[in-house]
């Protein structure tokens, strides 16, 4: 049974990877302030995949369902690009596809019509803004104009390739400054050939963008489990609210007692429970209301307009393993190194809920000493995605000690519950970002189609200057 025929379920230990990341370059043309490119310890030397390293690959493209030609750099840079194409579409299985995303700012009709001609079935371009000002602010040395340039190019590339397949898409990183955009984006999309949009939340690499996030800490799960217990402790005359200020009293009254108690039994309850419960957050509230109404609202232009979205949550999911490793994938730098996941292919750091992170990439092999198939069924990396397949690791923004020293280590060896996989910190793990090649499983259950009842996109066509979405 191929990974095609089996992309639904577990992939993560079958004999081959099922998706292929393969970083053709890390250099890029622009200086986006959200890449991790950015990030002071993710420095480090910009290089081409060599044509033997990419050629290293070829013997487990028979069993791939995507390839995704892209990393942290700009693909349409690297010089053999359409020839990598060319050699995945020839081997890979019929039903599989070939695509990367891209700033799009190289492409013109004739590079366009180069791709087409070289099989290439998907493009996604990276678009956060209809304002030509926030837009260069978001890219770094960017221009809206190159977009509709290279929206038009794709258009006639189409038409001038009839019969193709080609699905253009498009990414949007949402943040504080652009989330009221979104519908009003997505209307700007379709007119111009977009089919389908991926949304992502924002993954701040330096202390400044730390406040553009307009995600929750607590998950949906959490929320509940709380409301109940605070309405049982309402109706005992106690305020769960004043429970730090009566946790560090050193003479309590006996109604301070009784909220001590109560609020020990309620985590112990969320223990049994699995439910990743941070009192003070909880407290404190992380009011993303604003955020999912714009969400519903750009659901309902996709309706309107036929474009198939993909958003992220609004508030971190638990309990699920990795989508990434459930669906097979596998990550090769252009030096040939392979990592499991986004997450842990880069050396970086980033800030988010309110402190920064140190992050250490994850590496089970190089293409340059062991075949993939090898580095894939090693010892190590296998049990790397088992343990991931069983959750062998918290929800770390759930925990009332976060942030401990263990996840905050860039030196990751072990969790506070001994356990050797440095997940429950990850914000993809959590539902909140997501990329290109991860979203057709979601996609199946985003159909905007399904929202109760569809409308006019023009109704929204001001919407980014008429609501203020507020971030948590």
């Amino acid at each position: 049974m191929t990974s095609v025929e089996t992309m639904h379920d577990d992939l993560s230990q079958l004999g081959h990877p099922s998706r292929l990341f393969v970083e053709v370059t890390s250099r890029c043309n622009l200086r986006c302030a959200f890449c991790v490119k950015q990030s002071g310890t993710a420095k480090s030397m910009d290089g081409d995949m060599l044509a033997g390293t990419f050629n290293a690959l070829v013997p487990e493209f028979k069993h791939l369902h995507a390839l995704v030609l892209n990393g942290i750099g700009e693909p349409l840079l690297h010089p053999l690009l359409e020839e990598f194409i060319q050699t995945g579409k020839r081997v890979m299985p019929a039903q599989s596809w070939v695509g990367f995303q891209t700033n799009e700012h190289l492409l013109d009709t004739a590079r366009c019509s180069s791709l087409l001609a070289a099989g290439l079935d998907r493009i996604y371009l990276s678009v956060d803004s209809t304002s030509p000002e926030l837009f260069k602010a978001v890219r770094g040395g960017g221009s809206l104009g190159h977009v509709e340039r290279a929206l038009a190019a794709l258009a006639q590339a189409k038409k001038d390739h009839p019969g193709n397949t080609l699905e253009v898409g498009a990414e949007f990183v949402v943040m504080r400054d652009n989330v009221a955009e979104l519908p009003a984006i997505i209307a700007w999309l379709a007119k111009r050939g977009v089919g389908r949009l991926v949304v992502s939340h924002v993954l701040p690499f330096s202390a400044t963008a730390a406040n553009q996030t307009v995600f929750g800490v607590n998950t949906t799960a959490a929320k509940s489990f709380y409301k109940d217990w605070s309405d049982r402790a309402r109706q005992e005359g106690l305020d769960i609210a004043q429970y730090f200020t009566v946790l560090w009293k050193y003479h309590k009254t006996s109604q301070d007692l009784a909220l001590v108690r109560f609020v020990q039994l309620m985590v112990s309850q969320a223990l049994e429970n699995d439910i990743p419960l941070h009192v003070a957050n909880l407290s404190d509230g992380d009011d993303v209301g604003s955020v999912e109404a714009v969400f519903r609202q750009a659901e309902a232009v996709a309706c309107a307009v036929g474009l198939k979205l993909v958003l992220p949550s609004v508030r971190p999911l638990s309990g699920r393993a990795c989508l990434g490793v459930k669906q097979g994938g596998a990550f090769v730098a252009w030096d040939g190194k392979v990592s499991p996941c986004h997450f842990l292919w880069r050396n970086f750091s980033c800030y988010f809920y309110g402190r920064e992170k140190q992050v250490a990439h994850k590496v089970f092999g190089d293409l340059s000493q062991n075949s993939l198939f090898e580095i894939w069924n090693g010892q190590k990396y296998k049990g790397f995605r088992s343990d991931v397949m069983r959750k062998r690791y918290p929800h770390c923004p759930g925990c009332n000690v976060y942030p401990c020293e263990d996840i905050n280590s860039i030196d990751f060896e072990n969790d506070c519950y001994g356990e050797t996989v440095p997940c429950g910190d990850c914000l993809w793990s959590m539902g909140l970002l997501q990329c290109m090649g991860q979203e057709d499983e979601q996609g199946e259950f985003s159909d905007p189609c399904k929202v109760t009842q569809c409308v006019d996109p023009h109704k929204y066509a001001g919407l980014h200057t008429a609501v203020a979405a507020r971030p948590a």
